[in-house]
């Protein structure tokens, strides 16, 4: 059940300040970005495509992936529509809010959805019917998206962690650059 969950996440992912207690740096040589995150979320080892991290909550069906991908036309955020970034699905999918925010410096859109029922949703969450919340936006041309899942019940008990995590979200500087003082 946890592996169809975290597919789905994969899938459909193309795809805010609280002080920290134990809080854990993430961050690595291959990853364009850092974040924050608590001790209550650990890394997930997924072996998909265009996902370059995946986080899950301890003790809960919460999870949080991090995709990246190169974008030909598309210059703003602006720009993106829904109906493309989630193609081929985008029927099977039932956005209930969308707007406009700042994300690690970078304007920004989100979405919060589900999916509609059908073959496609008994597909990807089986009995378990989840609630998601997509952020993306665009960086040095290339599209970022981060897409928090959860069960329908545990979403807004989990939803305010993973935001106090992804209020840390921030680009890393290119090393060649240097630090400016």
């Amino acid at each position: 059940m946890l592996r169809r969950t975290l597919f789905l996440l994969a899938v459909l992912s193309l795809t805010l300040p609280l002080p920290f207690l134990l809080a854990v740096k993430e961050a690595s040589p291959e990853r364009p970005f850092s974040i924050q995150l608590s001790k209550e979320w650990m890394e997930l080892d997924l072996p998909f495509q265009g996902v370059i991290a995946s986080y899950g909550r301890k003790g809960t069906l919460a999870t949080f992936h991090i995709t990246e991908r190169k974008l030909d036309d598309i210059k703003t955020v602006g720009q993106l529509k829904w109906k493309d970034l989630f193609n081929p699905e985008f029927e099977s999918i039932e956005i209930h809010k969308q707007g406009d925010i700042l994300l690690a410096g970078e304007k920004a859109r989100f979405c919060i959805y589900s999916l509609r029922p059908g073959d496609f949703k008994k597909k990807m969450e089986g009995k378990l019917a989840a609630k998601y919340i997509n952020y993306v936006l665009i960086h040095q041309g290339r599209l970022f998206s981060i897409t928090f899942k959860d069960t329908e019940d545990g979403f807004a008990l989990n939803y305010p962690s993973f935001l106090t995590a992804i209020r840390t979200f921030h680009f890393n500087e290119p090393a060649s650059l240097g630090r400016k003082r």
